[in-house]
């Protein structure tokens, strides 16, 4: 029988296939000791193997009769950077999506390599990553990417660069005044600004009163950023726009300025002829507090569109409604073929405050036995924002999920729920 000290030499020398070898060999009794298991579980990892390790983890946890949860974290790493190398789009999506969610330093590596992906979205989520940390946004592939041939990832670079006030980036951002892309130059022109750059809020300012409404709907929302102090007057003037996404930039920017006049303005775009808009302002209306939102939203319970009637549900909950008055909307939405409407209810539950706590959980628990992968990840991600660490069990279920993108997802949020680094 193989030596349990050898086989911990081959770990440690990195020989993964000739550990898990070895460790097969071993008769039961030495292989179940918990400290061999572990070395199993880790083996099974660095071999990429997440779910052959849960399925040990889980008879480790059945043995001490409690959670490690330094291995469940790495566990739960393995189900996200697992599809970092996967060839379907849709799940380096979920994975980068995840590590970009993660907030630790731990993921830098993973989300460097991520810039090099085929997908201008994945690069995008690991540029919007790396924009988390001071040293992402000064490692050279960072900066380089802003010559990437994907406009959303440039994009995700220059927001980055509003994250700090460093003078060295205005050189990089100014050239890209001139990109042929709306949202590149709205972007630069929002580094420069934040910058203190005159030029570059000159820039938004001519732009949120462009005829273009691409440009004016991305100044808007760049404006609402840097609080502008022609802010207000600027909204104003878009909440009437004839384009309904402008409307729709100026209901999402009124939500950062909570008045008695901009109440006003959202309880009419509340009964916008587009959902979108109302969509918007609905979630404003959210943020409203103390300030009589909640009567405008009571009687959009009765909205005619399910998707509106859902993130109705989500601004009422934010401002602590009891549960009774949204009851039956969250059951008849949850029952609607729509998968996005269902996933929207999802996502509403997670603004349940502490009194609603209980009957928000349980319609999640139903959400989270979907048969659509998007409505399990909505719901996995609201269940981890009320409950928080007592979500664990939950979390650890859905490892168990058959979908690899759910499974990515309950382990991003696991991370992001207990950091590796305590």
């Amino acid at each position: 029988m193989p030596d349990v000290s050898q086989i911990q030499r081959h770990y440690d020398a990195k020989e993964y296939p000739k550990t898990l070898e070895e460790l097969d060999r071993l008769d039961r009794e030495t292989a179940s000791a918990p400290d061999v298991r572990r070395l199993k579980i880790r083996t099974l990892l660095r071999l990429g193997k997440p779910k052959d390790a849960l399925t040990e983890y889980d008879k480790l946890a059945e043995v001490v009769e409690q959670d490690d949860q330094s291995l469940l974290r790495e566990v739960a790493l393995g189900f996200v950077v697992i599809l970092t190398n996967d060839m379907r789009e849709q799940m380096r999506g979920a994975a980068y999506t995840a590590l970009k969610d993660w907030h630790s330093p731990e993921s830098m590596p993973f989300l460097e390599g991520g810039l090099t992906d085929q997908s201008g979205l994945v690069r995008a989520l690991a540029a919007e990553g790396l924009a988390n940390f001071d040293a992402g946004r000064r490692l050279p592939k960072f900066r380089q990417a802003l010559e990437d041939q994907a406009a959303l990832v440039k994009e995700a670079v220059l927001k980055g660069f509003t994250k700090s006030h460093d003078a060295s980036v205005i050189s990089l951002a100014e050239p890209l005044l001139k990109d042929p892309e709306v949202r590149v130059r709205v972007a630069a022109a929002e580094v420069l600004c934040h910058l203190k750059r005159s030029k570059g809020c000159d820039v938004l300012l001519r732009y949120a009163k462009a005829p273009n409404p691409d440009e004016q709907t991305a100044a808007i929302r760049a404006l609402v950023e840097r609080q502008s102090t022609e802010l207000f007057h600027i909204l104003k003037d878009a909440s009437e726009n004839q384009q309904p996404s402008v409307r729709g930039a100026a209901a999402t920017g009124f939500g950062r300025l909570p008045s008695a006049e901009a109440l006003v303005i959202l309880n009419r775009l509340l009964r916008d002829p587009l959902p979108p808009v109302r969509i918007a302002a609905a979630v404003s209306l959210g943020k409203f507090h103390g300030l009589n939102a909640e009567e405008p939203l009571r009687r959009a319970l009765v909205e005619r569109d399910a998707a509106v009637r859902a993130f109705v549900i989500g601004a009422l909950l934010e401002h602590g409604e009891r549960y009774e008055v949204v009851a039956d909307s969250v059951q008849t939405l949850i029952n609607v073929k729509e998968p996005a409407v269902r996933a929207a209810v999802a996502r509403a539950l997670g603004h349940a405050g502490q009194a609603n706590q209980e009957s928000a959980r349980s319609a999640l628990m139903i959400l989270i036995q979907d048969p659509v992968p998007r409505v399990r990840i909505a719901a996995i991600r609201s269940m981890a924002k009320i409950e928080g660490p007592r979500a664990r069990t939950v979390l650890k279920n859905s490892l168990h999920d058959e979908d690899d993108a759910v499974r990515a997802t309950a382990g991003g949020v696991l991370l992001t729920a207990f950091p590796l680094a305590e």
